[in-house]
């Protein structure tokens, strides 16, 4: 009977695509990977074409802001731990990869005595991992400073599909700017490249500019106004296929800094101009952002200081001093994620 990994977690890529890298990895030595996730449509849309079986969950969050929603959140995670009771099996091993999904599949693997293990993507640990590091075998962190620790630690990075390993800086700066908004995207990011698309352009920088699907008219409304037009050296897209294709592409790139951002940039041998989300939970992107800046390959603005002039400045910045940010590039340590992760479940 061969071994299975369950994994749990979802509600957002961030979630989902570390999962994803480790289920690939484990595949060689005859591992079955299960899913357990969010109904909220990304899942299905990425899980279904790579042929791995998943289930789908009400959205269950443990932090209402109210009483009413507290009470609600509770009755549907009691539901769903009926559901989940049946999916997880003795014998399992089960990696929680955080949001409200994990906490269903937790409390289960809790009553059923299955291997746990958690991996957090940012560098301050989630409420939903907080809440279950203590009853796991091992925690496996991103980030070597994360914040709000608990459980039996282990550094290993966060993975990354096999597609961003084993690329190589440019030798030289092609002044190619690809902003990543990933599948939400974000306005204010949006708006600010919008502004300063025409001054890069005049400066001989090329823009790929990804703003998420639900964003991409009111760009392309906002490039209008601003009588900035289409060309070959500026295309405007909702979604982006192949990221990493673009990633080689890129000399720099231009996004929030959410972990899977930065590891799958970092992983690229790309320069990053990160503008954290002011809202994020405890900062987390903030952190993330400047783990990459500490290594040398990244900026970070934060919003309030978000001008289009100081995007064109950095951009500029990046373009002159390539050579020095080049050697920053090489020396930068990639973690070999999904083995570490895999390693220090017993798997292979």
């Amino acid at each position: 009977m061969s071994e299975r990994l369950v994994i749990a977690g979802g509600g957002t890529g961030g979630h989902l695509y570390p999962g994803i890298a480790v289920a690939d990895y484990v595949k060689q030595f005859g591992v079955e990977t299960y899913f357990i996730v969010s109904k909220r449509g990304l899942e299905r849309k990425v899980l279904e074409p790579l042929g791995y079986p998943f289930y789908e969950q009400s959205e269950t969050p443990l932090n209402g802001v109210n009483v009413f929603r507290k009470v609600k959140s509770m009755f549907l995670l009691m539901k769903e731990i009926a559901k989940v009771y049946t999916r997880i099996k003795k014998g399992d091993k089960l990696l929680l990869t955080g949001g409200f999904v994990s906490a269903a599949a937790a409390l289960v693997g809790s009553m059923k005595g299955v291997e746990m293990y958690l991996h957090e993507q940012n560098s301050v640990m989630g409420l939903t991992n907080r809440k279950f590091a203590g009853g796991c075998e091992k925690v496996f962190l991103s980030f070597p400073d994360t914040k709000m620790v608990a459980g039996k630690t282990m550094v290993t990075g966060n993975p990354v599909r096999a597609e961003f390993q084993g690329i190589e800086p440019k030798e030289t700066m092609e002044k190619n700017v690809l902003i990543l908004g990933g599948s939400q995207g974000s306005r204010f990011v949006n708006n600010q490249v919008a502004e300063a698309a025409q001054s890069m352009i005049d400066a001989g920088f090329t823009i790929r500019h990804q703003t998420g699907g639900k964003l991409l008219d009111e760009t392309l409304d906002k490039y209008k106004e601003l009588d900035v037009e289409l060309s070959d050296k500026l295309t405007v897209s909702g979604y982006i296929d192949d990221v990493a294709e673009n990633l080689k592409w890129a000399d720099i790139v231009i996004a929030r800094s959410g972990s899977g951002t930065v590891f799958e940039v970092t992983n690229s041998k790309r320069l990053a101009l990160y503008i954290p989300f002011a809202q994020a939970a405890d900062d987390h992107q903030l952190y993330n952002a400047k783990f990459a800046e500490d290594k040398g390959v990244a900026k970070v603005l934060e919003e309030k200081d978000v001008k289009p002039e100081s995007l064109i400045g950095m951009v500029k910045s990046f373009s002159l001093n390539y050579e020095v940010y080049k050697s920053s590039l090489e020396k930068v340590e990639i973690y070999d994620s999904v083995k570490l992760i895999a390693g220090g479940m017993n798997i292979g």
